[in-house]
């Protein structure tokens, strides 16, 4: 697999496994196979309620903790806001949530540790205190958002969060993330697109096909290696073994400029998760 992007020291490999919607042994299998694959990151979230199969499959691929880069997610869907001068029970449940995703992973630490919505009844100066409290307490390298438009990312900015690690947000060429990925690059924030495939809809797309014909890659293949050339991290989801293998192969060609302006073109605002939490009259859409 070829490097991946740094960031305050900390390297996240470009191709990871998404583990949403995947449940049970087919959950443990399929991280047990893309280890032993070579792959050397995996992404979860506690509202996946999958991370006891997670770190199954972790530990039946007898891959080394240390060579692994895991990533979950705080639930904030559920939380109250904080009252009153003294710690709040919100604050002690978020702290207790993520010691039992550690619990269920069977691991004493996570990579990367993200904020999973950001939902604003809760107050994002707290929200992100807490999660570097844990940063500081060494059970998570880095502390990163998902699901943050470009004024989202900007409080995070105001607030003196400037050193946080990634944004996790829904990108694929039907869904443009220029003004996003724009303000991502001029702090620094290392982009990581779910749904990168666009859940599949890649491969019946007559350009994305003309592609891979002149690639001799697979349309997925193709929107995986444009992200990748914009320095995106990709974590596709799948069950399937053979595209398991076939999502890992990317770093053996490059797509030519003009193609990758083709590809660009595609964008038709089609939006696969819609990001409820956000106050869209106050935080619009990118």
């Amino acid at each position: 697999m070829s490097e991946g992007f740094t960031k305050s020291g900390l390297s996240i490999p470009p191709i990871g496994l998404g583990t949403w919607d995947l449940q049970g042994p087919t959950c443990s299998r399929i991280v047990r196979e893309a280890l032993e694959l070579g792959y050397r990151h995996i992404d979860g979230a506690s509202m996946y309620e999958n991370e006891s199969e997670v770190g199954q499959g972790v530990i039946d691929s007898g891959v080394d903790r240390e060579e692994i880069f895991i990533t979950t997610k705080i639930n904030t869907t559920s939380w109250t806001p904080s009252k009153g001068n003294g710690p709040s029970l919100q604050n002690k449940d978020i702290v207790k949530h993520f010691e039992q995703s550690l619990k269920d992973l069977q691991t004493d630490y996570v990579d990367l540790l993200l904020i999973h919505w950001p939902k604003f009844e809760t107050n994002l100066a707290d929200m992100l205190e807490i999660l570097y409290k844990i940063k500081d307490a060494k059970k998570t390298k880095e502390v990163g958002v998902a699901n943050f438009n470009s004024h989202l990312v900007n409080e995070c900015i105001n607030l003196g969060f400037n050193d946080i690690y990634c944004n996790q947000i829904e990108y694929h060429p039907f869904l443009s993330q220029a003004k996003l990925m724009e303000v991502m690059q001029d702090f620094d924030l290392i982009p990581v697109a779910y749904c990168p495939i666009c859940r599949g809809d890649v491969a019946r797309h007559d350009v994305l096909i003309s592609l891979s014909n002149k690639y001799s890659k697979t349309p997925a293949q193709i929107a995986l290696r444009w992200l990748y050339q914009q320095r995106a991290v990709s974590i596709p989801k799948t069950a399937n073994s053979h595209r398991l293998k076939e999502n890992f192969d990317i770093f053996d060609f490059e797509i030519e400029y003009k193609d990758m302006l083709k590809i660009y073109s595609l964008e038709r605002n089609q939006r696969l998760v819609p990001n409820l939490e956000i106050n869209e009259s106050k935080y619009p859409f990118d």
